[in-house]
């Protein structure tokens, strides 16, 4: 999962089409690429900061066939050189993280709604944030992903999150009212500050590229 910072001066619409087009096409030209997603972010519906904690324009998940798939298609001509090249087309900043995924995987298909929370854990353990969000997505009938950052990366040319997020949360909405209403000060709010040092959470538009 990569965030992205859509470069200065670049419309929000511009950053899009250049993500869509001309950069999606050239990183389908990777090999072992078994799925491609792109979140595009629509609205903060919460935070921790004011200003936001996370400097984020989109969310990249690619995901490989395996991890040999992933390490060759990173030390590929495109990977290594070509991708690196265009990025500051359309970006300012990247910031990768490889991520362990526990939870149900939701898919654009089903119409759901997709919150996407990025975190920085705060003085309670990792075990006991993701129990606690668990027993809320179960009661409150949601879909829930989490992601924890196994190890993350920067780019030399690019600004880079100064502290890259501890896990990334996705939870599943059926409409974004009901979205809405769940982080206009309600108990996922108070969950999420009584177990996180700061926390974002980005309402975006899903598109699947592969």
């Amino acid at each position: 999962m990569t965030l992205l910072a859509k470069k200065e001066g670049l419309s929000t619409s511009d950053f899009r089409s250049y993500w869509a087009g001309p950069h999606a096409a050239l990183a389908l030209g990777m090999e072992g690429i078994s799925k491609y997603t792109h979140n595009r972010v629509e609205k903060v519906l919460w935070t921790t900061n004011d200003p936001p904690c996370f400097c984020i324009d989109g969310i990249v998940e690619l995901y490989f066939r395996d991890e040999e798939a992933m390490c060759d298609a990173q030390a590929s001509t495109i990977g290594r050189r070509h991708i690196p090249a265009d990025e500051p087309n359309f970006l300012k900043g990247w910031t990768l993280c490889i991520v362990d995924t526990e939870g149900d995987e939701g898919d654009a298909s089903d119409r759901a709604v997709k919150v996407i929370v990025p975190f920085l854990l705060g003085a309670s353990p990792k075990e006991r944030f993701a129990a606690e969000i668990a027993r809320y997505a179960s009661e409150t009938g949601l879909r829930l992903e989490l992601n924890w950052t196994a190890s993350t990366a920067r780019r030399a040319q690019l600004w880079s999150e100064p502290h890259p997020p501890d896990g990334l949360a996705v939870l599943w909405f059926g409409s974004v009212a009901s979205a809405h209403d769940a982080f206009d000060e309600g108990a996922i709010c108070s969950l999420l500050a009584a177990h996180l040092a700061h926390a974002t959470a980005y309402l975006v538009d899903v598109r699947s590229v592969r």
